[in-house]
Protein backbone atom coordinates (compact mmCIF):
# COMPACT_ATOMS: atom_id res chain seq x y z
CA UNK A 1 0.00 0.00 0.00
CA UNK A 2 1.01 3.52 -0.77
CA UNK A 3 1.57 6.32 2.35
CA UNK A 4 0.50 9.91 1.79
CA UNK A 5 4.40 10.69 1.56
CA UNK A 6 4.98 11.85 -2.17
CA UNK A 7 8.67 13.45 -2.86
CA UNK A 8 8.96 14.60 -6.33
CA UNK A 9 12.32 15.04 -7.95
CA UNK A 10 13.18 17.98 -9.84
CA UNK A 11 16.49 18.16 -11.80
CA UNK A 12 17.99 21.56 -11.56
CA UNK A 13 21.38 23.31 -13.19
CA UNK A 14 22.24 24.62 -9.66
CA UNK A 15 20.76 22.66 -6.46
CA UNK A 16 22.00 25.49 -4.07
CA UNK A 17 20.53 28.46 -6.59
CA UNK A 18 17.44 26.12 -6.51
CA UNK A 19 16.97 25.64 -2.51
CA UNK A 20 17.16 29.54 -2.44
CA UNK A 21 14.67 30.16 -4.91
CA UNK A 22 12.00 27.60 -3.68
CA UNK A 23 13.00 29.19 0.29
CA UNK A 24 12.22 32.63 -1.44
CA UNK A 25 8.62 31.79 -2.46
CA UNK A 26 7.91 29.96 0.71
CA UNK A 27 8.78 26.76 1.27
CA UNK A 28 11.10 25.33 3.49
CA UNK A 29 14.89 23.20 3.72
CA UNK A 30 13.84 20.08 5.09
CA UNK A 31 16.71 18.03 4.18
CA UNK A 32 20.86 18.75 2.74
CA UNK A 33 22.78 15.58 2.25
CA UNK A 34 25.57 14.86 -0.18
CA UNK A 35 25.14 11.63 -2.80
CA UNK A 36 27.63 10.30 -4.37
CA UNK A 37 29.75 13.53 -4.26
CA UNK A 38 27.10 15.71 -5.23
CA UNK A 39 24.11 18.19 -2.95
CA UNK A 40 20.89 16.73 -2.84
CA UNK A 41 18.13 19.23 -0.95
CA UNK A 42 14.45 18.17 -0.01
CA UNK A 43 12.21 21.68 0.15
CA UNK A 44 8.84 21.22 1.17
CA UNK A 45 5.48 23.54 1.87
CA UNK A 46 6.47 23.04 5.50
CA UNK A 47 8.58 20.89 7.83
CA UNK A 48 5.06 18.64 8.55
CA UNK A 49 4.30 18.37 4.75
CA UNK A 50 3.74 15.04 3.28
CA UNK A 51 4.82 16.40 -0.24
CA UNK A 52 8.33 17.50 -1.05
CA UNK A 53 10.61 18.48 -4.44
CA UNK A 54 13.61 16.73 -3.89
CA UNK A 55 16.21 18.79 -5.77
CA UNK A 56 19.25 16.99 -7.81
CA UNK A 57 22.08 18.16 -9.91
CA UNK A 58 21.04 17.82 -13.74
CA UNK A 59 24.62 17.14 -14.70
CA UNK A 60 24.76 14.03 -12.07
CA UNK A 61 21.11 12.91 -13.25
CA UNK A 62 22.33 13.29 -16.99
CA UNK A 63 25.49 10.95 -16.78
CA UNK A 64 23.42 8.33 -14.15
CA UNK A 65 20.20 8.38 -15.44
CA UNK A 66 19.79 10.06 -18.59
CA UNK A 67 16.84 8.68 -19.76
CA UNK A 68 15.05 10.42 -17.09
CA UNK A 69 17.06 13.91 -16.95
CA UNK A 70 15.17 15.68 -20.00
CA UNK A 71 11.68 14.96 -18.09
CA UNK A 72 10.62 18.07 -15.69
CA UNK A 73 7.33 17.34 -13.83
CA UNK A 74 4.05 19.07 -14.61
CA UNK A 75 3.08 20.40 -10.96
CA UNK A 76 0.00 22.14 -9.70
CA UNK A 77 0.42 24.32 -6.24
CA UNK A 78 -2.88 25.36 -4.76
CA UNK A 79 -2.81 28.03 -2.16
CA UNK A 80 -5.61 29.23 0.12
CA UNK A 81 -4.71 32.78 -0.56
CA UNK A 82 -3.34 32.76 -3.84
CA UNK A 83 -3.70 36.72 -4.72
CA UNK A 84 -1.17 37.19 -1.51
CA UNK A 85 1.13 35.00 -2.94
CA UNK A 86 1.21 36.06 -6.25
CA UNK A 87 1.84 39.24 -4.79
CA UNK A 88 4.87 37.96 -2.58
CA UNK A 89 6.06 36.26 -6.01
CA UNK A 90 6.18 39.44 -7.98
CA UNK A 91 7.67 41.07 -5.30
CA UNK A 92 10.50 39.18 -4.82
CA UNK A 93 11.38 39.36 -8.69
CA UNK A 94 9.94 35.56 -9.62
CA UNK A 95 8.93 35.16 -13.31
CA UNK A 96 5.23 34.96 -13.10
CA UNK A 97 2.32 34.55 -15.53
CA UNK A 98 -1.47 36.76 -15.24
CA UNK A 99 -3.16 35.88 -12.68
CA UNK A 100 -6.48 34.33 -14.68
CA UNK A 101 -10.50 33.70 -13.23
CA UNK A 102 -11.36 29.89 -14.08
CA UNK A 103 -14.84 28.37 -13.12
CA UNK A 104 -12.73 26.49 -9.97
CA UNK A 105 -10.98 29.81 -9.10
CA UNK A 106 -7.82 32.00 -9.70
CA UNK A 107 -5.12 30.38 -11.33
CA UNK A 108 -1.63 31.81 -12.39
CA UNK A 109 1.90 29.99 -13.17
CA UNK A 110 5.49 31.15 -12.36
CA UNK A 111 9.12 29.76 -13.13
CA UNK A 112 11.95 28.54 -11.16
CA UNK A 113 15.64 29.80 -11.96
CA UNK A 114 16.17 26.77 -14.60
CA UNK A 115 12.87 28.38 -16.40
CA UNK A 116 10.55 25.23 -15.66
CA UNK A 117 7.28 26.55 -15.17
CA UNK A 118 4.53 25.73 -12.07
CA UNK A 119 1.07 26.54 -11.65
CA UNK A 120 -0.77 27.67 -8.69
CA UNK A 121 -4.45 27.50 -8.11
CA UNK A 122 -6.57 28.96 -5.01
CA UNK A 123 -9.31 31.80 -3.85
Amino acid sequence: MFTNQIKIMLYVTNVEESSQFWQKIGFVEKERDAVDGTLVVEVGPSDSSDTSIVLYDLAFIQKHSPEVAGNTPSLMFFSDDIVSLYKKMKDAGVRVGEMVQLPTGLVFNFADNDENYFAVSGQ
